[in-house]
């Protein structure tokens, strides 16, 4: 929790939770979490592939009928089991963000078409780049299906070209960039800037 209310402190207005080890555990620190921040911070969760299909709709549930009011839950289930997706997807309310169910457009595709995901997580260093990642966001903005641009442990200059795409696409509506401010050093001159809570292009 300390954490947590030291990112609320800072002005971050969402937080996203990492879940998916012990089911029990996870309510529990979810529930704590939302208790400490109130309710004017929006929580997001990624499970990180770490529940079966089953398992997920009865943690989600729980935390529905408990009013945690989480905004997403991230990649519940194993990266293939589109299925399991598109289950989970059908027997809660909260929405399903797919993240590593996605690396191509041709994924992105396949799980539009099965209805399997309320949200698309396009990270550039795990598509491919730009060129994927406008196509992704293209075959989602086709189906009526929101973005998010995400990242991994990178650098200000992937994240710099990140920042001006989703500034650039009305479709990625929410942003996870805040890799750069998580490194102990920063190498990179320039670059987009950060004013928490919002980016600035650079």
């Amino acid at each position: 929790c300390r954490d947590a209310l030291s990112a609320k402190d800072q002005g971050f207005h969402a937080l996203k939770l990492k879940v998916g080890i012990d089911p029990e555990k996870d309510v529990q620190r979810v529930a704590a979490i939302r208790k400490a921040v109130g309710s004017d911070v929006k929580l997001r969760l990624d499970a990180n592939q770490g529940w079966n299909p089953k398992e997920a709709v009865r943690v989600i549930r729980t935390l529905e009928d408990k009013g945690m009011d989480i905004e997403l839950v991230e990649q519940p289930v194993k990266a293939p089991d589109f299925e399991g997706m598109k289950y989970v997807k059908s027997n809660v309310s909260t929405l399903i963000m797919a993240d590593e169910s996605i690396f191509s457009p041709a994924d992105a595709l396949q799980l539009l078409k099965m209805q399997a995901a309320d949200i698309l997580n396009i990270k550039l260093m795990k598509c491919g780049g730009i060129h994927n990642a406008l196509k992704i966001n293209a075959i989602a903005e086709t189906y009526g299906v929101e973005c998010m641009l995400g990242s991994m442990i990178e650098s200000k200059v992937s994240l710099t070209a990140a920042t001006h795409l989703a500034a650039a696409k009305k479709n990625i509506t929410r942003v996870d960039l805040d890799a750069a401010i998580l490194l102990a050093e920063d190498p990179v001159h320039g670059g987009f800037r950060i004013e928490i809570p919002k980016l600035y292009p650079g």
